[in-house]
């Protein structure tokens, strides 16, 4: 029986989205895939028929989907209904899937995409339609439970890190004081601002970091930045995007504007220059808020090879355990030993629309900084560097021809 696929990426990109993609395409290929498709911008893609046979593409453009970032297929944030309240959706999957002999469904991304993964394999079940469904791990937050980390977290640690250290070289070659403030990505847990932990390796460190684990209290926070500022007249802060006051307001209230995505949530940025404005109003010191913003998430060129080789494997771990017949699952990393990744598979619905948040181990006492025991579990992700293509200066990425098919 010929066998078919599909492949789709969802939710925000990173560095190594499209190696797990590329994992996926070459172990298809090896166990005798005639169609690999691939669809455009999540399932919206295959709800607007708007597929690809990556079978078409040249094999060096696939070959450097492991460093290229992005989502190569595009990516999207469409959220399916329960289909016991409103089928549409599923039929219209069904009926491309049926026409195209597709039974095995790839979806890379982060928690809602898992939320996806759940209610079409659980649609199919019900429908008795034989299609295997993995979730494929993807989020830079590392916020998927049942798993010990999540592909593209590393790399952008990397990345947080690595400029992080350099923002502390710029401001300390000025005899003048500065606070200055870093927002980093992550809405309700930390992990990434954590990261930031890692610079004291470099001994770059950074003085004061907030997780929206705990509550953010303003005083304190005073507090601290003027204690370390009459000493050192530098402060170097780093705070989660997504931080809130003892009553669970976000921080950014303050701000003049908020808007929603597709999902519900509060769309979120703009809080380094929030504590910015605080301090100086308070305090009167001189400040600059940044906001590292997209570039954390793709920043290819400082990727971390482990990053990208576990991602590889995530890819190619869920089409051989669909082809063992598993479905409804997420391929997990479990640690073992100093430092060695096992991969195995766990069921969605114990990990759709949970958030693993950076336990109390990992923060001090005060909230305001992260523990050295957290170097351990962090340290190993950001290793290695990957092999980069360089073309006239600039990093040689995938240039997929991405023909749309026709579906009778």
């Amino acid at each position: 029986m010929n066998k078919s696929c599909i492949i789709a990426q969802s939710g925000g990109p990173t560095a190594v989205i499209n190696s797990s993609l590329l994992g996926v395409i070459e172990t298809a290929k090896k166990q005798g895939f005639e169609h690999i498709y691939g669809a455009l911008n999540g399932v919206e893609g295959i709800l607007n028929e708007r597929i690809i046979d990556l079978m078409n593409e040249d094999d060096y453009e696939l070959s450097l989907l492991k460093t290229t970032p992005s989502a190569a297929l595009g990516s999207g944030r469409y959220c399916l209904k329960d289909f016991n309240i409103d089928s549409t959706d599923y039929e219209k999957i069904y009926e491309v899937f049926k026409k195209l002999n597709i039974h095995y469904f790839f979806y890379i991304g982060g928690n809602d995409s898992m939320d996806t993964c759940h209610k079409v394999a659980s649609y199919f079940k019900n429908h008795t339609y034989d299609c295997k469904v993995i979730g494929i791990p993807k989020t830079i937050d590392n916020d998927l439970v049942n798993t010990d980390h999540t592909p593209g977290y590393g790399s952008s640690v990397k990345y947080i890190v690595n400029t992080l250290s350099e923002i502390y070289l710029d401001t300390h070659s000025y005899e003048k004081g500065r606070v200055t403030v870093v927002e980093i990505m992550g809405r309700n847990a930390g992990w990434l601002t954590a990261g930031c932990h890692l610079a004291k390796l470099s001994n770059t460190p950074v003085d004061l970091i907030y997780l929206p684990e705990k509550p953010f209290d303003v005083d304190k926070f005073l507090d601290k930045v003027s204690s370390i500022y009459n000493k050192k007249k530098k402060v170097l802060v780093a705070v989660s995007e997504g931080i809130k006051t003892a009553n669970g307001e976000y921080l950014l209230k303050y701000r003049h504007f908020n808007k929603t995505d597709s999902f519900g949530h509060l769309q979120l940025g703009g809080v380094a220059q929030v504590l910015c404005e605080i301090v100086g109003e308070k305090l009167n010191l001189p400040v600059r808020a940044i906001e590292l913003n997209l570039p954390q998430r793709c920043a290819s060129h400082i990727a971390s090879l482990t990053d990208i080789e576990e991602a590889y494997n995530c890819g190619k771990t869920a089409l051989l355990k669909a082809l063992d017949g598993e479905t409804d699952k997420m391929v997990v990393m479990n640690r073992t030993g100093n430092y060695h990744i096992e991969y195995e598979l766990h069921n969605i619905d114990s990990i759709a629309n949970l958030v693993k948040l950076v336990p109390d181990e990992y923060i001090n006492d005060d909230c305001d900084g992260i523990t050295d025991n957290f170097i351990d579990y962090a340290a190993p992700l950001i290793l290695g560097e990957s092999n980069i293509t360089f073309e006239n200066g600039f990093v040689r990425f995938s240039n997929l021809k991405k023909e749309i098919i026709e579906i009778k």
